[in-house]
């Protein structure tokens, strides 16, 4: 018999009132969800910002982060952020980072020429120095001059980076450079199977996805009416 081992998640609504962040988090919790995902869209709230909340008030549940947009924060200091919230919560959280919408960015002036060679460099450096290792890279779009997180910095679990991405080429990336994809919605089994020939990893590589049916947007029900119907699914 075939084993499949997942995890089922639930999705923080983006426009949730600030009130409501916590007791939802610790309703998704008692629930028995494996995970919870915050997201980044532009004009709401920093998706690690959320995580940081999220992972102080629980205790068990998994927090994702999706996904972060590549050309909105330096690397460095996007590693330093992340290694704190790995150190303080150990095995609990998961970055995705991504190209982000394109008019969001080119609106803000962050949209890169080529999206694609920003984000291999962006998710190899990122990992880099949330392992510790000493980096140097001087890429199109990444420049880091011999840079090492201190040893007090370094989280002695290294977090996974997957890449919240759609397109093959992406999808290709996405296989070479990252521990896993957090694809995009609506997801079916057909694009499950389509994404992975594209991804074509060559070592484990996890899945993060949302059901069709799945929205990020919050209602005016009180948090003991929650029931999250249609949550993300994760495999490894």
């Amino acid at each position: 018999m075939t084993k499949h081992e997942g995890a089922i998640g639930v999705i923080m609504p983006r426009d949730i009132p600030a009130p409501d962040i916590v007791p939802f988090a610790r309703r998704a919790e008692t629930h028995g969800f494996d995970e919870l995902w915050v997201a980044e869209d532009l004009g709401y709230r920093g998706g690690l910002t959320q995580a940081a909340t999220v992972l102080a008030a629980t205790t068990r549940i998994r927090v994702g982060v999706g996904l972060l947009p590549a050309a909105a924060r330096n690397v460095a200091f996007a590693a330093m952020d992340i290694a704190g919230l790995a150190q303080l919560h150990p095995h609990r959280i998961d970055i995705a980072v991504g190209h982000g919408m394109p008019a969001w960015l080119r609106g803000v002036g962050a949209w890169p020429k080529s999206p694609l060679t920003l984000l291999s460099e962006y998710i190899t450096v990122l990992k880099a120095l949330l392992s510790g290792r000493p980096v140097h890279h001087d890429g199109q779009y990444v420049r880091i001059d011999p840079l090492r997180l201190h040893e007090s910095a370094v989280p002695a679990a290294v977090p996974a980076v997957l890449a919240g991405v759609r397109g093959p080429r992406s999808l290709a990336v996405s296989g070479d450079v990252a521990d896993g994809t957090l694809l995009a919605e609506p997801v079916t089994p057909a694009y499950v199977r389509e994404a992975l020939k594209h991804i074509a990893p060559t070592r484990p590589h996890r899945l993060a996805a949302w059901p069709p049916t799945t929205s990020r947007r919050s209602t005016t029900t009180p948090p003991s009416r929650w029931r999250p119907s249609a949550p993300p699914w994760t495999s490894s």
